[in-house]
């Protein structure tokens, strides 16, 4: 990013730009700042790739998620006290900045039984399962405010680097998704992204992150979402097991929470397989040149795409749900 946007971004929150050290996000627009106030995050969305409203909704589903009890890493206020600034250069706005406290914590250890076991899979269930709970109660107070509806389908429509098969798959999807109910039980503001790179764990609880991705959508999916990352660190052969072990205690842990019916829980196949072409069709249509390039990068992308043209599901076993 241009460094004198990157600069006055910084400014607003009483940093200097050479404070700024990034560390990812998927546009590379996610800052860490070490300072004499103490180290936070600031990430930047160029206006020509979000929306005003959109960010402003998101800064308050997560402050009244952190309000309501779940470990979130909190919006900080800028230098006008305004949780969202936006930086105009020649009348137009160019970039929204906002800023964040630092999770405390650490990524949770894959490779570590003693961490990712049965135990911690019920607490993800769980604060899963408390986001969904405060969803239901969940009112933005300006009706402008409002994130994408996730069964839309616009996402991707200009997408020139698919298939015509892949296409008309996604628009199956696209048109089972328009006929499922919408009510309060089922559907919400979801977080849309929850995976083991989205938190950290902290005194065995976890403190989540990154909710750019937030969407109304339904609940269920957000459990597809979790389990179809979580299979991604898992040798195929192991793929079974795994499963067996993770989603019997992770479902307990959600229904301390909050209670799906059963008929939601027997479509996450269903989800699981939704997530694998969106995965598919979010990288067609995203990436960029130097990202496609990459040699892991382009094998990921080609193995989603064999599976998805020859109809390879995620999971080839019946879920144990119940």
């Amino acid at each position: 990013m241009d460094s004198k946007l990157l600069g006055k971004g910084a400014r607003l929150f009483d940093v200097d730009g050479s404070d700024l050290k990034l560390i990812g996000g998927f546009s590379n627009n996610v800052f860490e700042v070490n300072s004499s106030k103490g180290t936070f995050i600031i990430k930047y969305y160029p206006s020509s790739m979000y929306e005003r409203y959109s960010i402003a909704a998101e800064l308050e589903w997560i402050t009244y998620l952190s309000e309501s009890g779940v470990n979130v890493t909190t919006p900080i206020a800028s230098i006008n006290n305004k949780l969202l600034e936006v930086i105009i250069l020649n009348n137009e706005e160019v970039c929204y900045v906002s800023a964040f406290e630092k999770a405390k914590g650490e990524f949770v250890d894959v490779s570590n039984n003693k961490v990712w076991n049965a135990s911690f899979f019920y607490t993800w269930g769980r604060t899963l399962g408390k986001i969904h709970r405060l969803s239901k109660l969940y009112r933005p107070t300006d009706p402008k405010m409002k994130r994408k509806d996730g069964e839309s389908g616009l996402l991707f429509i200009n997408s020139i680097l698919v298939s015509k098969l892949i296409k008309r798959k996604w628009e199956n999807f696209i048109h089972n998704l328009k006929k499922l109910p919408k009510d309060n039980n089922g559907y919400g503001m979801i977080h849309h992204d929850l995976h083991h790179k989205n938190f950290y764990l902290y005194k065995k609880e976890l403190v989540l992150f990154d909710f750019g991705d937030c969407e109304y959508s339904w609940f269920v999916y957000d459990i597809a979402i979790v389990l179809y990352h979580a299979l991604q660190v898992v040798d195929n052969r192991e793929k079974k097991d795994f499963v067996y072990k993770f989603i019997r205690p992770f479902l307990k842990g959600y229904q301390t929470e909050n209670q799906l019916q059963s008929d939601w829980l027997l479509k996450i196949p269903f989800f699981l397989n939704y997530r694998q072409i969106y995965s598919y069709m979010y990288f067609s249509t995203y990436l960029t040149n130097e990202q496609r390039k990459n040699g892991k990068t382009k094998q990921a992308i080609q193995r989603l795409k064999t599976k998805i043209e020859n109809g390879i599901p995620v999971l080839d076993f019946q879920l144990p749900v119940f």
